[in-house]
């Protein structure tokens, strides 16, 4: 999906929003380490909570490591096996309104970035399948967040 930067800005907006509520309300669950699952969790919701007044992006869905593409696993053309994304803002049952996807990762693995990366430009690519058209890599530090963005190309 194509973005407007206009569309592009409120989105890195609400990003770096939830981010700080995360900080400030969940810090415990970062401090504590290993909790990647449950800081997805509250970053999905306070994301829910931050786009319910922006009109065009109602009606969109919020998916925690969803892995279907229509009835079938989510394939790339590096992960043919299937593949797993942390965080999906998109319409569910079609791959018209995939607005933004994001992988998260936490100070305390010890897991390379790399495929994370990987799923990101597989999912962010134009000519791909999917064709998100924002991606992020958070990765959550005991004091703040790392924030890379991936846009479609």
């Amino acid at each position: 999906m194509t973005l407007r930067e206009e569309q592009l800005e409120i989105l890195r907006q609400k990003v770096n929003s939830v981010l700080e509520k995360i900080y400030e309300l969940d810090h415990a669950l970062i401090q504590s380490g290993g909790q990647e699952r449950s800081l997805s969790f509250r970053f999905g919701l306070y994301f829910n909570q931050e786009i319910g007044s922006t009109t065009w992006l109602n009606g969109l869905d919020i998916d925690l490591e969803y892995n279907k593409n229509g009835m079938e696993p989510k394939r790339t053309p590096r992960r043919p096996n299937g593949v797993v994304p942390d965080f999906i803002l998109h319409q569910r049952g079609s791959n018209e309104n995939n607005v933004m996807v994001i992988e998260f990762k936490g100070w305390w693995s010890n897991d390379s970035k790399e495929n994370d990366v990987i799923k990101l430009e597989d999912f962010i690519h134009q000519e791909g399948e999917y064709q998100y058209g924002l991606g992020f890599f958070i990765e959550f530090n005991k004091n703040g967040a790392d924030l890379t963005e991936y846009k479609g190309y």
